[in-house]
């Protein structure tokens, strides 16, 4: 019997023990409903079985990659691959035509991994095998169409018993065989995926869990419910993507007819890449990581837009046009102060350059760009570049906003300065904080330095991460200039942490003085 109870001012349900897929379940969990809407319609947006035996606990340790899954011979982790860009369009191929792949979460060895089906595609002998291989299936839907099934709820009749019907979700009553056999539960799923489905005849509540990706997608959050709803839209498409798009491109232009239906998306049993490995021979599947997915997305989306019209910026370096981006993915806006013979209202002006434009990608540092903070050397650096191309008379000093402290944000990072004092390096300090040593992507920046009409670059920089980040896109790096600052008793421990440990090429740079 469904069980109901009012607890901490929600309405309560308990299921008591079924068969889902076919399959036991081992445990179940409460979904909670406002009281307003107190209604076993809303039972259907919860996951509410909870199949977590045979699940392993994963811990979470950074290793090398297992020579069993090396990326490509061209890319390196640093770029964003763990498999490689040629393990994308296998993996979509697999899913148009019907079978199973693997999506491992990332380049950890014992990284968590899903099961994906397009749920047009769902046969009873396909749901038993997900029983026998995953737990915890779900229904993941883009948050249009996750809100459009949630709005269409009312629409579906309380506990029907008619199992002619597809059903969204099905009553379960103690002592009854359980109707949710796989049969039924691949009918509704193939339902659910159709492009105008009739949402009348549906019965609720029961079996088939829904799941609602976060607004702004994968880029937003790179989780496996993202992941799946992507992997279903990119499915969408006629063919990939060629070539890096710019924030001139109309959106949208890459679609071939609605966009993805939703994704069937179950936890493998096993973990670790030794499992994809085992899985992929036993049964041919091909796989990917969600960490692929959000390179391949960097390289091929539109990630920004211009933001009005280009204007004069006079500074103390020189005259500079400003050009204003907004991202698509956060909202974040973006600055380019560009230096060109070029006129001044030309939205790429260096489309027809025949020399490379130098470059310098800087990271937001309110401490040190606003306030001249001596604990690091990025004001001195934003103030040396705009010196340097303003003599060049040919480049783009690019401003991008939202990286405070390697990514972490402005509150992070003074609480990192206060564990710095107490002797941690900067590295350390992050990860005393459970924050990540740097989180900062490039493909933001380098689809707008595209938009300029750049392709060619002598980059300002001092950090190998740049170069490996702004490559990929149409990009191409033909000179590195050394970001020369001078260093004071305040930043010189910072300094080494970032040469001996972060890899930055500080050697021309600082004075022989300090013997770093």
């Amino acid at each position: 019997q469904i069980l109901w109870e009012v607890r901490g001012g929600f309405v309560m349900w308990h299921l008591p023990l079924a068969l889902l897929f076919s399959a036991p379940v081992s445990a179940y969990r409460l979904a909670r409903c406002p009281v307003p809407h107190a209604s076993s319609r809303h039972s259907v947006l919860a996951s509410v079985l909870d199949a977590d035996e045979g699940l392993e606990t994963q811990t979470r340790r950074k290793r090398p990659i297992p020579a069993m899954v090396p990326p490509s011979a061209k890319t390196t982790v640093e770029d964003g691959w763990v498999c490689g860009p040629d393990s994308i369009e296998p993996v979509l191929q697999a899913l148009r035509n019907g079978e199973f792949v693997l999506l491992a979460e990332d380049d950890e060895e014992d990284t968590a991994i899903s099961l994906i089906l397009l749920p047009q595609h769902a046969t009873a002998e396909k749901l038993g095998f997900l029983a026998e291989h995953a737990l915890r299936p779900r229904l993941v839907m883009r948050p249009e169409r996750y809100a459009r099934v949630y709005n269409s709820l009312h629409t579906i009749v309380l506990d029907n018993k008619d199992l002619d019907q597809p059903a969204l979700s099905i009553s379960i009553q103690a002592g009854q065989p359980d109707p949710s056999n796989a049969t039924h539960v691949s009918a509704t799923l193939r339902a659910l995926a159709s492009e105008e489905p009739e949402f009348a005849q549906f019965q609720c509540p029961g079996a088939v869990s829904l799941s609602c990706a976060r607004s702004g997608g994968l880029l937003r959050r790179a989780g496996a419910t993202e992941a799946a709803a992507e992997l279903s839209e990119l499915c969408s498409r006629s063919t990939a993507l060629q070539g890096p798009p710019h924030c001139d491109a109309q959106p949208g232009n890459n679609r071939a007819g609605n966009t993805g239906l939703g994704a069937l998306q179950a936890t493998l049993r096993k973990s670790g890449w030794g499992s994809v490995k085992a899985m992929s021979a036993t049964h041919g599947l091909r796989y990917t990581s969600t960490a692929d997915l959000v390179a391949y997305l960097r390289r091929t989306q539109q990630l920004v837009e211009r933001v009005g019209l280009p204007a004069r910026m006079p500074t103390k370096h020189g005259l500079f046009m400003a050009h204003c981006f907004r991202s698509l993915v956060d909202g974040v806006e973006h600055i380019a102060l560009v230096k060109s013979a070029t006129a001044d209202d030309e939205p790429m002006p260096f489309a027809a350059a025949s020399r490379p434009a130098l470059v310098r990608v800087h990271s937001e540092c309110c401490t040190g760009d606003i306030f001249g903070s001596l604990r690091c050397d990025c004001g001195p650096q934003l103030e040396k570049a705009l010196q340097e191309i303003e003599l060049d008379g040919h480049g783009v000093l690019l401003y991008l906003r939202g990286q405070e402290g390697r990514g972490i944000g402005l509150g992070a990072k003074i609480h990192a300065y206060r564990l710095q004092e107490r002797g941690f390096d900067t590295l350390d300090a992050n990860k005393q904080l459970g924050l990540p040593v740097d989180t900062r992507e490039y493909g933001t920046g380098a689809q707008i330095l595209v938009s300029l009409g750049i392709r060619d670059i002598r980059l300002i920089s001092n950090n190998p991460k740049k170069f490996s980040g702004l490559t990929g896109y149409g990009l191409r790096i033909v000179e590195r200039v050394a970001s020369a600052t001078i260093p004071n008793p305040e930043n010189i421990r910072y300094l080494r942490t970032k040469q001996d440990r972060m890899g930055h090429m500080l050697g021309e740079t600082i004075l022989p003085d300090w013997q770093l």
